[in-house]
């Protein structure tokens, strides 16, 4: 069970609550979230121009998207050999997550880094997807399967995000390894069941929404038809990802602390996730015309990510990982070989303090929040942003609370 203070009122003074105290910044969370979203509805409005639009829908660089060229190879095998090193390290290597490199590898750095390299480099995914690899060797696909709703990835993120946000062990050794084997082997026989494009393309929620992200350093995201489903999907990875943020916060510290504190984060996490997408869906709707609403879920992609990057810094486990992961890879089973240095030799747990994390974890947040902005601004006309702008405003500072309540 996650340790949690509880807050005692004496006699003679006034109860406090979470978003109005501070903790590790100047103000407030809540005052914190109203900044930030002042920013971004700031920029949103009065950023200039709209870009001429394409004649044509831009095609995403999906994963299985025809055939791989030698380069592209390369380093596919090697993220093969990783899925296949952590699998075996998770289940079988040292049972303690500084020791083994399953969790420092999957949990710690794939997500996050995987995301952050998107947005930096453009479709990495493309370059390192380890199922479409294997199913491209176990099967073959029609070349007229293709993209269609999304609706069915929006459902299979949620065991993805129950794991990450609101499992009690998402670091434990074994429990990686079982994740992963069993996600691995779902993923490759439904391919083989229903054609590696279309479960790819329709079911997989990680490659979909990598792609997607991917179009964003290219300055693409204006210029993309959003399928169908996409603000569901996109909704259920805000909102589980700032689960795990709320349920780490003095938000959640009752519940924590409750008998059945696993159930009541099933609950929450069910909650945020649906709250998440009935909120995209209903911007969808306000955005008006046809024209405009395709821009929510372009707008909310950059701010997906920010998200997904803030949260994984959180109790420095991105940090943590990356100090980890040289000495892990010269030992990823814990066995002792100190080929590459002992892992956690010299590890700084808190290399920017509390205070540097939590500035540096809402400047990444809200900096993907204000890069929807610009996307929106580049989409729409002055006078037809308003309503996307203000719910774009209103989610920056929620996410900004629940960064900010540590």
């Amino acid at each position: 069970m996650i340790p949690v203070p509880r807050f005692t009122v004496a006699l003679g003074t006034v109860p406090t609550h979470p978003i109005t105290q501070r903790y590790d910044l100047p103000v407030s969370p809540f005052v914190t979230g109203c900044i930030t979203g002042a920013m971004v509805l700031l920029v949103a409005l009065a950023w200039p121009g709209v870009r001429r639009p394409r004649t044509s829908p831009l095609p995403v660089v999906e994963s299985w998207r025809n055939g791989l060229s030698p380069l592209v190879v390369i380093p596919r095998l090697l993220a093969v050999a990783l899925l296949v090193v952590a699998i075996i390290a998770g289940r079988v290597g040292a049972d303690d997550d500084l020791e083994n490199i399953a969790p420092a590898l999957v949990v710690g750095l794939a997500w996050p880094v995987l995301v952050l390299a998107s947005v930096l480099l453009g479709p990495v995914w493309r370059w390192t997807d380890p199922w479409d690899s294997a199913a491209r060797v176990l099967t073959r696909s029609h070349p007229g399967d293709g993209p269609g709703s999304v609706w069915p990835a929006a459902a299979l993120a949620l065991p993805w995000f129950w794991y990450l946000s609101a499992y009690q062990y998402p670091l434990a050794p074994r429990s990686v390894g079982l994740m992963l084997a069993v996600y691995s082997l779902v993923t490759v026989a439904a391919c083989l069941a229903v054609g590696r494009v279309r479960w790819l393309s329709t079911c997989e929620p990680l490659g979909i929404v990598l792609a997607w992200i991917a179009l964003l350093p290219r300055g693409r995201l204006p210029d993309w038809e959003p399928p169908r489903g996409a603000e569901a999907l996109l909704g259920v990875v805000a909102g589980g990802t700032l689960f795990a943020a709320v349920r780490r916060s003095e938000l959640w510290a009752a519940p924590n602390s409750a008998e059945r504190a696993t159930l009541l984060a099933t609950l929450g996490l069910l909650a945020f996730c649906a709250v998440g997408a009935l909120a995209i869906w209903c911007l969808a709707i306000v955005a008006g015309s046809r024209s405009t609403r395709p821009t929510v879920a372009q707008a909310v992609v950059p701010a997906v990510a920010g998200i997904v990057v803030a949260v994984a810094m959180d109790r420095n486990r991105l940090t943590t990982s990356l100090q980890l992961l040289p000495g892990l890879l010269g030992d990823p089973f814990g066995l002792g070989w100190d080929l590459l240095g002992r892992p956690g030799a010299g590890l700084n747990p808190a290399p920017l303090g509390a205070s540097g994390l939590i500035a540096v974890q809402l400047a990444v947040a809200t900096a993907g929040y204000l890069a929807g902005a610009i996307v929106l601004a580049r989409s729409v006309r002055r006078g037809e942003r308003a309503p996307v702008a203000v719910g774009l405003s209103l989610l920056c500072g929620a996410s900004a609370i629940a960064l900010a309540t540590h």
